[in-house]
């Protein structure tokens, strides 16, 4: 058999079970940052923006109208209940580039049991 027709069988055989396995997986469904609580907690006042930047990642949203703000935001969807949820964290910096304030939105609310929280 030469290669061309076993490697379309193989592929053949493998796709089906692709699907099927696929289906049978529940994914969480998350937007933008991924903002667990404990790493949000970590930021203080007077942290540098390399430090945000090195427990949150790249914010979301940089405006380019306020450079002095970072905007993180976490968009997650239960597979499970269908429950839609969105947190915030805007972090404003000084002219020195370190945390003055945070802001925190959605955070009392719970999403329901998920992965590394």
């Amino acid at each position: 058999m030469s290669r061309r027709p076993l490697m379309a069988l193989l592929l053949a055989l493998a796709l089906p079970l692709m699907g099927a396995l696929g289906g049978c997986m529940h994914h969480v469904i998350h937007q933008g940052n991924v903002l667990k609580p404990a790493l949000v907690d970590a930021i203080q006042e007077g942290d540098s923006r390399f430090h945000v930047e090195s427990v949150l990642g790249t914010p979301v949203l940089n405006d380019v109208l306020h450079p002095d703000r970072a905007i993180y935001v976490e968009w997650y969807k239960n597979p499970e209940t269908g429950e839609s949820f969105q947190r915030k964290v805007v972090i404003f910096y000084d002219q020195s580039e370190r945390v003055d304030h945070i802001e925190r939105q959605g955070f009392d609310k719970d999403p329901g049991a998920r992965a590394g929280d």
